[in-house]
């Protein structure tokens, strides 16, 4: 991924890009949002949002937004080895960061989010690019931890057809490889600080060969790459990381879990493992803020594994998506005058990314 993008910047312009970025985004969100919303009765979705309680809605954003909160309280912890950042910084980065990925395409959000915090902060753009990349890698393997808990404890599927169990196999295996890959590749980070530079010169030795120009700015994506992991080498910060990144995701499961209870869906807290770890999926397509690919994995979720009707579930998941992301970009464009920006300007910060 990392030499992907560096290939990308060497060949394209920044417009160029900008614009293929969107293009694909634009087009990936239509497309999944026509599959979500396939064989669905509009009207029966309306009444399924209408008649959800209103009250545990509110909750839920309570949730999300407490969600939020430790997600910045994390990053500050992610960033300890870099320097000490003002908590003040870390929340507004992160809403005003989370804003911009559900507003604009290709989740740039992701790169302006860090650009924020650097200047606030006496801290290199650089490192907190490379922080992003370190919260991934928390996040999978809290999101693997809590979907292996699932598969070793699941909950009762009365519903669950033949279908779906062996998609669930399917699932539950991908779980099992997924884990076994966080650990070999965290056992081989750490064994790569302890050979930083020959591993990144032998690396990018053969991306000399192709064109001289490319290796510095490979070897300076891998460099960042694994500065912005060191917090895995100190214990105490590592054990510390871990736990905040396993309560922040136990609170959204707990989001899950209100969303559900406003529909009168009562299922196992469990349940919520399997649909967090499902959006996480969808999250993964590039799409703003999710749409589309959040959308379909979580109502495929609850059709396929827990009998929730597709009109229901289909309700849900718009009221999740809702929930995870409006509160906060709401929150987000009210802190722009407070960092001196405006909306026009986010997207402008995407271009920062580049600079040494």
């Amino acid at each position: 991924m990392l030499l992907w993008g560096a290939w990308r910047q060497a060949t394209l312009s920044p417009m160029a890009s900008r614009s293929l970025r969107v293009a694909v985004s634009l087009v990936l969100m239509a497309l999944l949002l026509a599959v979500f919303l396939w064989n669905v009765d509009f009207r029966e979705v309306g009444r399924a949002i209408a008649a959800a309680d209103a009250l545990r809605l509110g909750v839920a954003c309570l949730i999300a937004l407490f969600a939020y909160w430790l997600r910045a309280v994390r990053w500050q912890l992610i960033l300890r080895p870099v320097g000490r950042i003002r908590h003040s910084s870390a929340v507004l980065a992160t809403a005003v960061g989370y804003a911009a990925l559900s507003l604009l395409p290709a989740r740039m959000g992701d790169l302006i989010r860090p650009v924020v915090l650097a200047r606030r902060e006496r801290v290199p753009t650089s490192a907190c690019l490379a922080s992003i990349l370190t919260e991934r890698v928390f996040d999978l393997w809290s999101v693997v931890f809590y979907f292996l808990l699932f598969v070793i404890w699941p909950p009762a599927m009365p519903a669950l057809d033949e279908q779906g169990s062996e998609s669930l196999e399917i699932l539950s295996l991908s779980g099992y490889v997924a884990g076994a890959g966080l650990l070999a590749g965290t056992l081989l980070l750490l064994g790569l600080f302890r050979y930083q530079e020959r591993f990144i010169e032998l690396v990018t030795r053969p991306v000399a060969w192709l064109r001289p120009t490319w290796r510095r700015p490979v070897a300076n994506f891998l460099g960042h790459f694994l500065d912005g992991l060191r917090v895995i080498q100190r214990p105490r910060d590592l054990l510390v990381t871990t736990v905040a990144s396993l309560a922040m995701w136990y609170v959204i499961c707990w989001q899950v879990q209100m969303t559900l209870l406003a529909f009168a869906i009562e299922l196992p807290l469990r349940a919520s493992f399997l649909i967090v770890t499902l959006a996480v999926l969808g999250l993964a397509v590039p799409t703003p803020g999710g749409v589309g690919g959040f959308h379909k994995a979580t109502q495929v979720g609850m059709t396929t594994f827990f009998g929730i009707g597709l009109n229901q579930a289909t309700a849900i998941a718009i009221a999740y998506h809702a929930i995870c992301f409006l509160p906060i970009t709401l929150i987000g464009l009210l802190c722009l005058p407070l960092l001196g920006m405006k909306l026009g300007e986010m997207e402008g910060m995407s271009a920062e990314r580049t600079a040494p």
